[in-house]
């Protein structure tokens, strides 16, 4: 089970050279390293995450959204322009590998066992993909005749297979399973312009709730919302986040261009 509020604490925070720019999405990639993306300069650099020294760092072919790890050698990045790129990274240095076009203004990513999961903006849905680019499922919100989703910028997937959306314009959390049928919609009066969604156990997820300046806990068995983190914490306007399980520390992303990644130890 994810630790209450009185179980974590904050940590020196990591500063990452971005030359000014605004992390986007940061992703996981071994007990010493992080992957951050900047929108604007389009730059995918692999830090330290004791120091926030730079590794290695690579220029994208557009500008990056979103990031995820498939295993611990190779990311996917969704990418402005229509496209997925695969990132291997091998040590401390890291190389483009394939990319592939894809059926919209893609945006979230999240890998579901040997498959991609991607949301798009416009027009607003999701697909299931094969490694290979293969649409496999398709959501689309207009054609489940309702407004579904207005602008599903984050997403996650759990170990049991269930897809989770941050709608940033609805604040709401949709859970749909491997398939994309909707399972059920979550929505709070705390929950205010979700973004950063990660699954940290089968019935726990963290989201960042934007302008709430709050990291909450979902539990999906039951629909409940709670604070774990707020602005007593440090936590403002948080864009993304992500959790090492096996060094129990959340790493949480501000809106801002500083560069700075806030870290909170499991106690």
């Amino acid at each position: 089970m994810f630790p209450a509020l009185s179980q974590l604490k904050r940590q020196d925070d990591i500063k990452v050279d971005t030359d000014g720019w605004t992390i986007y999405d940061i992703a996981v990639v071994s007990d010493t390293r992080l992957l951050v993306i900047m929108y604007a300069n389009q730059r995918a650099i692999l830090v330290n995450s004791q120091t926030g020294g730079t590794l290695a760092k690579i220029t994208l072919k557009d500008n990056p959204c979103r990031v995820c790890m498939f295993n611990n050698i190779m990311a996917i990045v969704t990418l402005e322009g229509k496209s997925l790129q695969l990132i291997n990274i091998n040590g401390d240095s890291l190389e483009l590998g394939r990319s592939f076009s894809v059926n919209g203004d893609v945006w979230g990513v999240a890998r579901s066992e040997d498959k991609i999961v991607v949301s798009y903006v416009s027009p607003p849905g999701l697909q299931v993909l094969s490694m290979d680019g293969t649409v496999l499922h398709t959501f689309n919100t207009r054609a489940a005749g309702g407004d579904v989703f207005k602008c599903p910028l984050f997403i996650a997937t759990s170990a049991d297979g269930m897809v989770y959306v941050s709608d940033r314009d609805k604040s709401t959390i949709t859970q749909l399973d491997s398939n994309l049928h909707v399972i059920r919609t979550y929505s709070d009066p705390i929950l205010q312009k979700p973004q950063g969604i990660i699954s940290v156990s089968e019935d726990q997820m963290l989201v960042c709730s934007h302008d709430n300046h709050r990291i909450l806990l979902l539990c999906p068995s039951t629909g409940a919302i709670t604070s774990i983190l707020g602005q007593q914490d440090g936590i403002k306007e948080t864009r993304a986040l992500t959790y090492s399980p096996s060094q129990k520390k959340l790493y949480v992303v501000p809106n801002e261009t500083s560069g700075r990644i806030q870290v909170f130890q499991q106690q």
